[in-house]
This record gives C-alpha cells, sequence and structure tokens, in this order.
C-alpha cells in the first residue's frame, strides 16, 4: 500500500498533533509499535490486558478506536475504562500491573489530539523512546507493504467501513466512566477520611469540560468539603460544557480568571479550583484580601509555587520531605526554601519523563525510607515513593496529579486560618508568568536557541559574545540588567543581574514558543513575558533567520 501520511512525533510527554494528521493508520501504527516494544521489554504478551482512556474532546473516541485496534491486533485485551482522567488510568494500570494507554491532547485546543503511554511501571521515559520509535518504524513498514485490496486503511489513512463495527465493538460507550474512577476516588477518601476538611469547607469548582470533574466533586465532598459547581452561564460560557474547553494551568486566560471573580464574589466564596482537560493539572484561583478584607479581584498560585504549598503542607500532616525534583523552568523560591530545610533538589529538563527520571535516580541513591516529591510548572505533581499518613498508606503515584496537591493545599489553607494571600506573603517574593507565541515555526524556534548557545559552555570569551547578542533585544529601556547566567538546561534561561530571569523555549511538538519569567512581583513577572512575545521573541526570530540562511552558505562560519 502507497502511503504518505505525517508521522507522529513525541513532545515533552507522549505523542501529539493535530487531529487531521492523526488519522486511524498513523494511531493503529504508533500504538502497535509501542505494545511491541513493550513485548520487547518483557511487559507484554499474547492474551495481556491493556487500559485504555481518553478525554472529552471530540477526537477521542475516533483514536481510542485505532488504538484499541491495535491492542487487539497485536494479541491485547482492551480494557476500555472511558472518560477517566489520566492519573486515574495510570493509578488503575499500575495497580492491576498492565500497560495503558490515555488518548489526550491535555490542555491544547479540541483541533489538536494526543496519545500518552504507561508501562506497568508507570510513565514512558526519554529513555523508552528510541525503543519505541525503532518498533514503530517496523510497524509502519509492515502496515504500508499490505496491499491496498488487502489493507484495513483507505487511501486517506482511515478505516474502511466493513471493519468499523468490528474495531466498535472494543469500546464501550463514548461517555462510559470505568472502576479506574472509583479506585481513584478511594485513594484519598481511604487515606485522608470524611473529617479531613473542617466543617464549612467551602470551594467554587470550575468543571467547564475537565474529564475528572465529577471524581474531583466526588473526592472533595467525601473528604468533607461543601463543592459549589452549578451548571448555569455565566456571560454565555457555560460553567459546564458539552463542548470541549481548553484551559491552561500554566498560561491562565483571562476569560478563565474573570468567570472565577464572578462567581467568587457573587457567592461570597474565597477559593476555586478547575483542571485542565485530562485532569492532570490543577488550577486553584482565591480572592484577594487587604487588611482581613475581600479585594475585587482574584489570583491564581502558580503550579511551581503550588507544588511548594503542597509541600509545606505535607510537613504539616507529619510527612517528612527528603527530596524534591522539578523542572528548570520553575520559580526559584523553591531552591531557597529547599535549602533552608535541607531537601535534596534536582533540577531537570521540562516534562514529566525527566522529573520521573530524577525522581527514580534520587530513590536509588537512597535505600530505605526516602520520600521524594516532584511537580511541573503546570502543577501536575507526583509522588515517587509510598507515604504513610495518619496510618494509612497512600501509595506512589510517578505520574501527573492535579487532585493531591489541591487537597494538601487547601487543607493548608484551612488549618492555617490565613487568606491565600497571606498565606503567599509568608513565602519568599518571588513571582514566576509563563505565556506562549503560537503559530511560531519550530525550526525558527530552534534556530534562536542556537544563535543564542556558545559551542563551546566553558569558552568565556564565546559566552561573552552570547551575553553582548542578549544585550541586544533584552534592553536597559524596558527594565532588564545585564545578562549575569544563562542555563542551558532546557531552551535558555537567563538570570539578570537584577535578579529577574526570562527563559526561553521552542515546544519539543507543537509551533509555539514558550517563555517564562521569574521576578519580584506578579506584575513586572507578566511584563518580561509581555516584551518578550511583543519584542524580543520577534527581533530574536529575525536574527535567527538571517543568521541561518548565512550558516547555510558559509558552513564553516561560526554564528
Amino acid at each position: 500500500m502507497n502511503a504518505e501520511f505525517k508521522e507522529l512525533k513525541f513532545g515533552t510527554s507522549g505523542l501529539r498533533d493535530t487531529v487531521e494528521n492523526m488519522t486511524d493508520m498513523e494511531c493503529f501504527i504508533n500504538a502497535r509499535g509501542f505494545i511491541a516494544y513493550l513485548k520487547d521489554a518483557g511487559e507484554f504478551k499474547k492474551g495481556d490486558t491493556v487500559a485504555l482512556g481518553g478525554d472529552r474532546r471530540p477526537s477521542t473516541y475516533k483514536i481510542k478506536r485505532a488504538v484499541a485496534a491495535a491492542i487487539f491486533d497485536m494479541g491485547g485485551i482492551v480494557d476500555d475504562q472511558g472518560q477517566v482522567p489520566s492519573p486515574a488510568l495510570a493509578n488503575y494500570a499500575m495497580c492491576n500491573n498492565m500497560a495503558s494507554i490515555m488518548v489526550t491532547g491535555s490542555h491544547i485546543p479540541a483541533d489538536r489530539n494526543g496519545i500518552k503511554f504507561t508501562k506497568r511501571s508507570g510513565e514512558i521515559l526519554k529513555s523508552d523512546e528510541p525503543g519505541i520509535l525503532e518498533n514503530i518504524r517496523k510497524e509502519r513498514i509492515k502496515v504500508y507493504s499490505i496491499a491496498e485490496g488487502f489493507s484495513i486503511f483507505d487511501k486517506k489513512g482511515a478505516f474502511k467501513a466493513t471493519f468499523e463495527p468490528r474495531f466498535n465493538e472494543l469500546l464501550k460507550a463514548e461517555c462510559h466512566t470505568g472502576e479506574s474512577s472509583e479506585l481513584y476516588i478511594d485513594r484519598y477518601r481511604s487515606t485522608f477520611g470524611n473529617e479531613f476538611f473542617p466543617e464549612g469547607t467551602k470551594i467554587f469548582l470550575y468543571q467547564h469540560s475537565a474529564v475528572g470533574r465529577d471524581i474531583v466533586k466526588e473526592i472533595f465532598e467525601s473528604l468533607g468539603a461543601e463543592v459549589f459547581a452549578p451548571d448555569i452561564e455565566i456571560e454565555n460560557v457555560p460553567l459546564r460544557s458539552d463542548e470541549f474547553v481548553p484551559v491552561d494551568t500554566e498560561s491562565v486566560s483571562d476569560k478563565t480568571l474573570g468567570i472565577f471573580k464572578r462567581v467568587l464574589a457573587e457567592n461570597d466564596l474565597d477559593i476555586g479550583i478547575t483542571l485542565d482537560g485530562d485532569s492532570d493539572r490543577p488550577l486553584l484561583v482565591y480572592r484577594e484580601y487587604e487588611e482581613g478584607r475581600p479585594v475585587d479581584n482574584v489570583k491564581y498560585i502558580t503550579g511551581d509555587i503550588l507544588g511548594l504549598l503542597a509541600i509545606l503542607g505535607l510537613e504539616k500532616l507529619n510527612i517528612k520531605v527528603d527530596a524534591v525534583c522539578v523542572p528548570v523552568s520553575a520559580n526559584d523560591s523553591i531552591i531557597r526554601i529547599c535549602k533552608d530545610k535541607g531537601i535534596e533538589l534536582s533540577q531537570t529538563r521540562i516534562g514529566s519523563p525527566f522529573v520521573i527520571a530524577a525522581m527514580n535516580d534520587s530513590i536509588e541513591s537512597h535505600p530505605g525510607e526516602w520520600n521524594v516529591f516532584a511537580w511541573e510548572s503546570n502543577g501536575g505533581f507526583l509522588t515517587g515513593t509510598d507515604l504513610k499518613i495518619g496510618g494509612k498508606t497512600l501509595k506512589a503515584l510517578p505520574t501527573r496529579d492535579a487532585v493531591l496537591p489541591l487537597l494538601i493545599v487547601m487543607h493548608l489553607i484551612v488549618k492555617s486560618r490565613k487568606s491565600v494571600s497571606e498565606l503567599i506573603k509568608t513565602l519568599p517574593s518571588r513571582f514566576t508568568h509563563a505565556d506562549r507565541e503560537k503559530a511560531f515555526p519550530m525550526e525558527i524556534g530552534k534556530a534562536i536557541i542556537s544563535y543564542l548557545t556558545p559551542k563551546d559552555l566553558n569558552d568565556r570569551e564565546e559566552l561573552e559574545k552570547i551575553k553582548k547578542r542578549i544585550r541586544e533585544v533584552f534592553l536597559n529601556e524596558d527594565g532588564f540588567g545585564r545578562p549575569k547566567e544563562l542555563n542551558y538546561t532546557d531552551g535558555i534561561r537567563i538570570l539578570f543581574d537584577n535578579g529577574e530571569i526570562s527563559h526561553l523555549r521552542p515546544s519539543g511538538n507543537a509551533p509555539e514558543f514558550r517563555n517564562y519569567a521569574v521576578a519580584g512581583s506578579q506584575d513586572r513577572a507578566r511584563e518580561i513575558v509581555r516584551i518578550g512575545i511583543e519584542k524580543v521573541i520577534p527581533k530574536l526570530a529575525e536574527i535567527a533567520k538571517i543568521a541561518t540562511v548565512a550558516s547555510e552558505r558559509t558552513p564553516k562560519q561560526s554564528l
């Protein structure tokens, strides 16, 4: 069969692309490649079960069908858990010693989707990717070599109509929710108990289209909280939506904050929560207080600070925190607090596979009782080891989880008897913000980083040339100091001599260019990101284009 289709690529965590490119054939090939890799690793044999789940995107059910067909074709049994959060599916699979596949595009718009794989032990790591890709390559050759008349796919890569009913039977109803959801609920209900939250604890839950909206509501209510989750519209925006709503917990839109602001004020509530599409990233929004009184404004706790508060909350529950792993993009107040508390800290590249690898290294280096935690700047919280809480055991869940940090931080807030504003003020005055330049060519993003990267990090003269290039785009008139330190762990993270940070990073699997900032105030962090997107990145893109052309013409010439 002659076929020319765009191949899916791995990003920071899983495969992701436009729905148009995620054809039945492409999803089938990639799922087969993953299972073939498991077979090579001794983690799959004929007759084994693979758990399958997805989010509420309109394209998810169709992609799940292609994945289910691949599991069946490889001799596996499909355990369709339906619409469940990513951490609930991973938890279910690990508890039952099976692999799992989650179909989700996380927080990105509905015109894109993705596939996330977990082994019996948890998420795949970057070290797994070469083996998976090699097996995908082999499976692609097999599928492409089948004559068109014998193939289950048509020329456009879609299942032929004669095969669709057979593959539909592998799945349950589209809106089905499997037993993994109850196992996930019980994970927290049995550990913390129905009096975890004191009487009178109230929160607003913005449900939108999050796949975990009902599950999270049940968890909080089972622990004693009152959850306000109305099925109404605010300025023509439904608070519970049948259509997919992309909510990015790392770059929260004014529209999302506006919903929280109105609901919290009108219902005299102080705190609201929500999650992203596959419900592995949390968001906590709070009303601001001044002199003990609420003001007409709301703010959100960034994911990196939410994780920091979570470990402080765990300590209040008598959990010893031995080690922490966070991406290099996280708020640097984490470094200060970990140092003060004697907590081992690892900073990694951005993405859950990297922080999981760091957690595994930390655990292997410290045999015996050693509590390791990790989180990403989007708020997804990971536990590398089992935790003893009040005589109960909370099993390790080394994948992004939204529920645990929300529970622990809410509990910390309630028990401290402080407003969130007051609690935040007890932390070092370091604030982060992040946003992205959309529809940004990936090759230009890579060229920018190349332009700002010395060939030899130990060459002081070359580093000074790079700093000069940085000063030409990060201008004094925009409030930037002189570049002091450069960190190339993931993209380029620039520490200026006034203590501010600008971090530039191209997306690994989408046409986007990420821009992170750390500053002494939230307004300045936002301003750094705004200047980056409006002025710095466009200027660097133009310079990088010229430099790339010049390099191609004279390959031996140094940039």
